[in-house]
């Protein structure tokens, strides 16, 4: 049996030194690591001590460290900007346990197929700092679509943006503190009530996540009279699975559904 080697490093220089090491996994909030097979892990690099555990506010940007949990998130956001989207979409992500300790850097970095937040960050068109292999800046889109970027490298932040929005999150749960079957995630952005952008996903898909950019194109320029509840649902065409999921066709169906509830719903008034 391998004794794994804990190791607290206290400077950005010597966390990522020490993922160039092999057999090494990060260790944030701990989730990732619960059920995970670490039978060829040989150390374990805790994040605690690099001060990574923040959220703050510069203009119409809102940064958050990659140690911030949910619920860290959730507090800051309900002060800094309460209908901000992200705010939505994590207040009721998992159970209060999962909340307390799911780092927002870690919820990106292994992206589950129940995520709470992919959608969100990717509506608001987020970027991530990185440290070690990969440096500087990136969008989170980018990083999700290429494994090359997640190699021996550390999340350090979030950027997310903080303009006027209309939103909405729909998350397709058994019970409240079940792991949702999919989200749906809806941003708009306003002028004079007409759309101006518009930014909706879906996390659970075969894909894991969807993007509607036909949806999305046929949004713009419309106010809330001007749009169709049946030409939105033929807009939403996406393949919902999952090992919880034993009828396909009716989940896709609920899909195109919940889509267009979530828009009415973002473009309510009482936003």
């Amino acid at each position: 049996m391998i004794n794994i080697k804990w190791t607290y490093p206290v400077s950005l220089s010597e966390a990522t030194s020490l993922l160039e090491k092999e057999n090494v996994v990060i260790h944030g909030g701990g989730t990732n690591l619960s059920g995970r097979d670490i039978s060829n892990v040989e150390g374990i690099i805790c994040l605690k001590k690099l001060g990574l555990d923040y959220v703050k506010k510069d203009k119409d940007i809102i940064e958050i460290g990659a140690m911030s949990s949910y619920a860290d998130v959730v507090k800051a956001l309900s002060s800094l900007s309460p209908e901000h989207i992200l705010l939505k979409a994590l207040k009721n992500a998992a159970n209060t346990p999962c909340r307390n300790r799911t780092t927002i850097g870690g919820s990106i970095a292994f992206v589950p197929t129940w995520s709470d937040r992919a959608g969100a960050l990717l509506a608001l068109d987020a970027t991530l700092v990185l440290a070690g292999k990969n440096e500087g800046e990136v969008k989170v889109a980018d990083y999700l679509k290429n494994k090359a970027l997640q190699e021996k490298t550390l999340i350090l932040a979030v950027k997310i943006k903080d303009t006027p929005h209309r939103s909405f999150h729909y998350r397709d749960v058994k019970t409240a503190n079940d792991m949702p079957l999919f989200t749906i995630t809806v941003l708009l952005e306003l002028e004079n009530d007409v759309i101006k952008s518009a930014g909706i996903f879906i996390v659970g898909t075969k894909q894991l996540i969807t993007g509607l950019p036909e949806l999305e194109s046929y949004l713009l320029g419309k106010s809330k009279d001007d749009i169709v509840d049946s030409e939105v649902q033929d807009l939403v065409n996406v393949s919902i699975v999952g090992s919880r999921i034993t009828d396909t066709d009716y989940m896709s169906i609920k899909a195109k559904i919940e889509t267009a509830r979530a828009i009415f719903s973002a473009l309510e008034d009482d936003q």
